[in-house]
């Protein structure tokens, strides 16, 4: 009786030992034990190295190969990597010198062989002003859909909108809802929550008040009255005072005029481009701090150009090499711009967090008339000068930003980054 017992002990220990066999998954002996102790890093997953991945689009030009330093102009944020310029460097022997200005105005001052970041309207500008080319450089591209009338030196690399960004982490905590329309940024629990770089100064400031006459027409001034944003004088500016600022990487802000590295202000929307958020990756690399509310955008084509003609050879070099597709591969995984060539975002920062689907070539909708914008900016500045009438008891908004006309509001949280407005989901356009 008692080896009958022992043999139904094994027994029973065999079967408990094969049902936790078969419950238990297979997991490879080189599986990471933490598969999320790693930032996830653009352009390295499976699906980046397979053999379907895509591959560019444009037939670009071979650029120029020579030697010597290439001094470029970063207008309005805009990027060129380091490591998208050792690459350039590695390609064809030149070697670049960043330059950042807030706005075309500064390029006459700026002593630079080529600028980057322009948008439709800054081309014409800047060819207006003679600080560009009025021919277009030789051994370059123009893409179907990108040519600024007026401005023949400017070729497309990529798109960057402008938009209101928010610090989606610190609008959930305190209770406030995230804009859905460009009327909304005027409303109670919203107004006072803005910074904006100058318009007078800033390309990028000056987009939103284009953005803002095409929304409102002849309503501009009240709208600008209502609003009543914190101005900043730069982009960089602008940058130390929103309430994520602290977040976006140190190289994004080496190539912002005025910024200040690890600042964080008190006002969670800012008018930024749109690679403002990829800057302000998460440590995971697959989200942001910041997301673009779409309402509020203004498409903007990015474009480079020589400021003399001819041009020299490394600034036709440098030209050429941004459409091809080892550059427009590099600017879109380190998002400093969505690339031209779209199909080359996938799996990168760009495609993750700009919110830029469908073809990125669209209409550059800061191409006008000169006179017209000069006269938005007009408007805009007076009405700042008489901003509406504040609700009695106003509170600093320095301090407290967007709570005049409101309830109170809770504190914010003491770590807004592990707040839960992280699951919310990105604004995203076409």
């Amino acid at each position: 009786m008692a080896r009958a017992r022992s043999v139904f002990a094994l027994s029973a220990l065999l079967v408990a030992a094969t049902t936790v066999a078969a419950c238990t998954p297979s997991v490879s002996s080189s599986a990471p034990r933490d598969p999320f102790a790693s930032p996830i890093v653009p352009g390295q997953s499976a699906r980046a190295s397979s053999s379907t991945a895509g591959h560019g689009t444009i037939d670009a030009p071979t650029p120029r190969s020579g030697s010597g330093t290439l001094t470029v102009a970063l207008v309005g944020g805009a990027q060129l990597p380091m490591e998208t310029a050792q690459e350039f460097t590695k390609a064809t022997g030149f070697t670049v010198a960043a330059v950042p200005v807030d706005g075309v105005d500064a390029l006459s001052k700026a002593g630079v062989d080529v600028v980057l970041g322009l948008d439709g309207a800054d081309a014409l500008q800047a060819t207006a002003a003679g600080t560009i080319a009025a021919s277009a450089p030789q051994d370059t591209a123009t893409l179907a859909g990108t040519v600024v009338d007026g401005a023949a030196a400017a070729i497309a690399y990529g798109r960057d909108d402008v938009c209101v960004i928010a610090d989606k982490s610190w609008m959930s905590a305190n209770g406030r809802p995230l804009p859905t329309s460009f009327g909304d940024l005027t409303s109670p629990r919203i107004r006072a929550l803005l910074t904006v770089p100058d318009p007078a100064s800033s390309s990028v400031g000056r987009a939103f008040v284009q953005e803002a006459a095409a929304q409102t027409g002849e309503g501009l001034g009240s709208f600008a009255q209502s609003l009543n944003p914190r101005v900043d004088s730069s982009l960089g500016g602008a940058i130390a005072a929103w309430t994520a600022g602290a977040h976006v990487s140190e190289g994004y802000l080496s190539e912002v005029v005025g910024a200040s590295a690890g600042s964080s202000g008190a006002y969670p929307l800012i008018v930024a481009p749109r690679s403002l958020a990829a800057a302000a990756a998460t440590n995971t690399g697959a989200d942001s701090y910041g997301t673009a509310i779409s309402s509020t955008c203004i498409a903007r084509i990015m474009y480079a150009a020589p400021t003399s003609s001819p041009a020299s050879d490394g600034a036709e070099s440098l030209i050429a090499w941004l459409q091809g597709e080892t550059a427009q591969r590099s600017l879109a995984t380190t998002g400093a711009v969505y690339p031209i060539d779209g199909v080359l975002a996938a799996d990168t920062k760009a495609g993750w967090l700009m919110g830029i689907t469908g073809d990125p070539i669209v209409a550059d909708e800061t191409v006008g008339s000169l006179d017209a914008m000069s006269a938005w900016l007009a408007t805009w500045t007076s009405a700042l000068a008489s901003p509406a009438p504040a609700a009695p008891s106003t509170p600093d908004p320095v301090t407290d930003p967007g709570t005049q006309d409101v309830e109170p509001e809770p504190a914010p949280a003491d770590n807004p980054a592990a707040d839960t407005g992280y699951e919310d989901s990105s604004d995203d356009e076409e």
